[in-house]
């Protein structure tokens, strides 16, 4: 059996011109959307950053943008820093707000992939609520029972995992918070 160089070649051409077709029009698409990406990003921070810090009317990242101090007028109202780990399903990030006399003001989940119905009841409200109240220096504890006291948090029924992810996130806003007060 003989091989024609054009049964090989003429395949060979066309699955190479539809690949540079698509991945031009990919780039030209991702090009395109960039700055609408980049401005929906925006918002969705500064949104989250209102969220957790209530009581800031502006935020001004830190010069290693490890954090962001929120501030209202001229004054420092607190912190709100982003921290990540792993959890159950991937992924966690979580923004958290310290006010500037060490209280927890606000947690929101930015990323969570962990199971429907378990996992993912981490982004109710109750369930972050918890971390309302002035952030321990050692950082929050989980709880698998009983009612939680201070500077401890209820586990979700079934997510341990994710309740442990989430704190640990938490705690890591907090460390940082440590830091920076020690810092002043």
């Amino acid at each position: 059996m003989k091989i024609d160089a054009k049964e090989i070649l003429k395949p060979t051409v066309t699955l190479f011109t539809i690949c540079l077709v698509i991945a031009t029009l990919l780039a030209v698409t991702n090009l395109m959307t960039q700055d609408k990406i980049k401005q929906i990003n925006e918002e969705t921070t500064s949104a989250s950053r209102a969220l957790v810090l209530p009581g800031a009317k502006q935020f001004e990242d830190s010069a290693n943008k490890l954090y962001a101090v929120g501030k209202n007028g001229g004054d420092v109202v607190g912190y709100v820093f982003t921290t990540k780990t792993k959890s159950y399903g991937g992924d966690l990030k979580v923004m958290t707000g310290i006010d500037k006399n060490g209280k927890v003001t606000g947690v929101v989940l930015l990323t969570i992939s962990d199971t429907p119905g378990l996992g993912l009841n981490a982004q109710k409200e109750n369930f972050r609520n918890q971390y309302l109240q002035n952030a321990p220096e050692k950082g929050f504890e989980v709880v698998k029972t009983g009612n939680a006291g201070e500077g401890q948090i209820n586990a979700m029924t079934g997510a341990t995992i994710t309740s442990k992810a989430v704190t640990k996130c938490v705690n890591e806003a907090v460390a940082q918070y440590e830091k920076i007060k020690g810092g002043k």
